[in-house]
């Protein structure tokens, strides 16, 4: 055990401790995560107050000035960030900004700035769906994946801008997101799902997918894995297939293009009304690539990270828990579940890599060898292109870029 004072000069105790306090985690999760993961101090809600208080970390600064708030606002309501409500927008603050104040003030502040646009984001307004009935066993129990196609546009090929994510269906987890040049590519779906898998180390019991061609290589990894544990008699039994609408990610989806994808679909959209961007055209599907993939999946990953963090509250027939997911996921026995995870050694991983083979190229770069080096030299960092200017910085490529 440590001494008393030793936590005074922890880092990463205060770099964690913040980073719970801007996700505004309850204290009573936050003492979860910390009992975890510094088990060598003493916990109690007494010590957590006295330590938050030390390193000078309070949920509420009110000395933030409004005008600081009026320009974080500002700045989300020039991106994606116009399509969130004042929740949101509050919890985006604190994550992205550091601002950490009322809600009353975010909204009011919206309220000033951008009027209509709240309104219109009000959710009270929209029609509700009849939910059904759901149980889970706990975390990762069933994971369910599925390719999403709103900026791909018509026939789900006039942008390559595909995205490809996997939700855990007991705490709502979003596990991982990307955004590429197809989500139809089964060597691109089988990469993605072994790189989460590395990251991870853990394997999910049941996989919850689409029956397209697609998901052919990831069940493939996923069954060959399952079977080397002989859990289950028969492991393709873990491949759940069905219907998109009965998807569990796919509520998910509606949330994320409502707060998100709606943004850039109007960059898009603009783009091809005026006749600047030919889909039919190589070089102008690889400038588009090169511009928006990068920069979209930034904004995925910010808006993941706010998911992860938020609160779900408790919803009639779904017997599954009410919290914040983050929180759900890695402590389920206070929600009455288990972690269903397979834990997967490096050798495991390493094998199946080779055998399927998915690792043997670089199935995510379509663009020209030629055309990228020139984008490199004239845009070489796109994600750090602000979402607002993502069509400017199209504009710019085309103008100084050439077919061979």
């Amino acid at each position: 055990m440590a001494s008393n004072s030793e936590w005074k000069e922890d880092n990463q105790l205060e770099n964690d401790l913040r980073k719970y306090v801007s996700q505004n985690f309850k204290r009573s999760e936050i003492l979860d995560f910390v009992q975890r993961d510094f088990s060598e101090y003493t916990w109690s809600t007494a010590t957590l107050d006295r330590r938050l208080r030390h390193f000078g970390i309070y949920y509420i600064n009110y000395d933030t000035p409004v005008a600081a708030v009026s320009d974080a606002v500002q700045k989300e309501l020039e991106g994606p960030g116009k399509l969130l409500g004042y929740r949101a927008m509050n919890q985006k603050l604190r994550t992205e900004h550091n601002v950490q104040v009322p809600r009353h003030l975010v909204y009011n502040v919206m309220a000033e700035l951008d009027p209509e646009g709240l309104e219109a984001r009000n959710l009270q307004r929209k029609k509700k769906k009849v939910k059904g009935h759901f149980t889970s066993e706990g975390p990762l129990w069933v994971v369910s994946l599925d390719g999403h196609d709103k900026l791909c546009g018509y026939q789900n090929s006039t942008f390559p801008l595909g995205v490809y994510a996997g939700i855990d269906t007991f705490s709502r987890k979003i596990l991982f997101l990307f955004v590429c040049y197809s989500n139809s590519n089964p060597l691109v779906i089988g990469k993605m799902y072994l790189r989460y898998l590395f990251e991870s180390q853990m394997l999910p019991r049941n996989l919850r997918v689409d029956r397209g061609t697609e998901t052919g290589k990831m069940a493939t990894i996923h069954v060959f894995l399952l079977n080397q544990h002989g859990i289950m008699d028969d492991p393709t039994d873990s491949i759940i297939y069905g219907p998109s609408t009965s998807n569990k990610i796919e509520r998910w989806w509606r949330e994320l293009h409502e707060r998100l994808e709606k943004f850039f679909k109007e960059q898009l959209v603009a783009l091809l009304r005026g006749r600047e961007y030919d889909p039919h055209v190589a070089l102008h599907r690889q400038l588009l690539a090169y511009v928006f993939i990068p920069i979209v999946q930034r904004e995925c990953d910010i808006f993941v990270k706010y998911w992860n963090c938020h609160r779900i509250r408790g919803q009639d027939k779904l017997e599954i828990p009410a919290g914040v997911p983050d929180h759900i996921f890695s402590f389920p026995e206070q929600y009455g579940g288990t972690n269903m995870g397979i834990p997967l050694s490096n050798d495991q991983l390493r094998e199946v890599a080779e055998v399927s083979g998915v690792m043997d190229e670089d199935v995510f770069d379509f663009i020209d060898p030629r055309v990228k080096g020139e984008c490199l030299q004239l845009l070489p960092n796109p994600e750090k292109v602000e979402s607002k200017n993502a069509i400017e910085a199209f504009r710019f490529l085309k103008r100084n870029i050439t077919s061979p």
